[in-house]
């Protein structure tokens, strides 16, 4: 069993769907049995968990969630007491509960865990981080060095006090943690770390390399890649851990890392009509407007998705590739454009349906479907959509070509 953990504070309840789209990446790229462990306090919503506990269950593994207020209620006044003025600036003080994982889960004789950020995709197996032997070491983690490319700011104070070498340095996103190399008053000892060295602005991060820089084991730069440096490079989307670190998560579609990131998303059960306003201030430049882009796709499906179920018109052979895209469950209708009657079929059911579904076009000649469908009165981005233009380019290569057997 492969154990994975996040640190979740989510007082809006829009937070939550960054954590669903780092599992889901997760869950979509392995076939190991995995147990994810949400470390949460009393802003998680009923709704938002059972999200979660839909997303795992669609998946076939499993979702723990601990109540950090509750099975930590002394840590936590410690913390707020004497770290009040930083748990009110940019930080969330969620990224303070990886220094209980020792606490909440060994107790559950849980001695290996992965920490994960939420602003991440692991688009590779994560059984291949787990495997790691971490022999001696306490933690693994990927040095900032590495994961930028040598382009690490120099600014943190752990390095210009020569407290840590520049080398060492590493990044918190993404650690492998042995549970019982760690000490009993880590997290106590942390925060006081902190008020002792209120010069400290990378809070956990500086604390885990105050105690650990020295001893720790360094893994590939694959395993905790920054994506802005990645979009420098000019690098392809590879298999790799991917770190949107510094605000990289963008609805723009055109760049594949963006798109990546869609792709896991749109799987996750946050995908949905209240979703598109919230997710990034470029909406208020986009207004909606109908452009052949999947980012304004995704902002049109959201439109007229409001009521309505989805149903699909897609080529039997592409299914498998349709069904992973679009996570279609077993109630949702599904017709085939390569049978017997496909286009009457698709017309019947559309106008038994009207108003109270969506059909999503997933074929290669969607031109020809859209002439006849309009021809017959439906109506483009209200009774049906393009649903090729939510794949990401690797995906659109793989459609297999047919005719229309029968024209209308």
């Amino acid at each position: 069993m492969i154990h994975v953990c996040f640190g979740l504070h989510d007082k809006t309840g829009r937070y939550s769907k960054f954590t669903g789209t780092t599992l889901c990446s997760i869950f979509a790229n392995t076939k190991s049995e995995v147990t994810a462990h949400i470390l949460h306090d009393d802003t998680l919503t009923a709704d938002n968990r059972e999200k979660f506990l839909t997303l795992a269950e669609r998946c076939n593994q499993r979702i723990n969630f601990y109540n950090v207020d509750e099975i930590c209620p002394r840590e936590i006044i410690f913390l707020r007491e004497k770290l009040a003025d930083k748990l009110e600036s940019r930080f969330s003080i969620a990224t303070f509960y990886r220094l209980l994982v020792k606490k909440i889960l060994a107790a559950r004789d849980i001695y290996k865990m992965i920490y994960l950020d939420s602003d991440i995709i692991v688009n590779l197996d994560i059984n291949e981080l787990w495997q790691h032997d971490l022999k001696n070491f306490p933690v693994a983690a990927v040095s900032e060095m590495d994961a930028t490319f040598e382009r690490m700011l120099h600014n943190k104070i752990l390095l210009q006090s020569g407290f840590v070498k520049p080398e060492n340095y590493f990044c918190a996103g993404v650690m492998i943690f042995d549970l019982d190399k760690l000490d009993e008053n880590f997290f106590r000892d942390g925060v006081q770390f902190l008020v002792d060295n209120p010069q400290c602005e990378c809070l956990d991060q500086d604390i885990l390399n105050a105690f650990f820089a020295a001893n720790y084991l360094k893994l590939e730069q694959k395993f905790d890649s920054f994506v802005d440096i990645e979009k420098h490079e000019n690098n392809p989307v590879g298999r790799k851990i991917y770190h949107y670190a510094g605000h990289q998560i963008e609805l723009d579609s055109s760049n594949d890392y963006n798109a990546l990131w869609l792709k896991y998303f749109l799987k996750t059960p946050w995908f949905g009509v209240e979703i598109f306003g919230k997710l990034n201030k470029k909406f208020e430049q986009i207004h909606f407007e109908f452009l052949t882009t999947a980012t304004n796709a995704l902002l049109r499906l959201s439109t007229v998705m409001n009521g309505k179920t989805r149903a699909f018109f897609i080529t039997s052979a592409d299914l498998p590739l349709i069904r992973e895209n679009f996570s279609i469950s077993d109630d949702e209708e599904i017709i085939f454009a390569d049978a017997e009657k496909s286009l009457p079929n698709l017309v019947v059911s559309m106008s038994k349906a009207q108003g109270k579904k969506i059909f999503i076009i997933v074929v290669p000649d969607f031109n020809v479907v859209c002439e006849l469908l309009k021809q017959l009165d439906f109506v483009p981005e209200y009774d049906f959509i393009n649903g090729k233009l939510f794949l990401m380019q690797e995906d659109k290569n793989k459609f297999n070509t047919f005719q229309l057997i029968e024209a209308m």
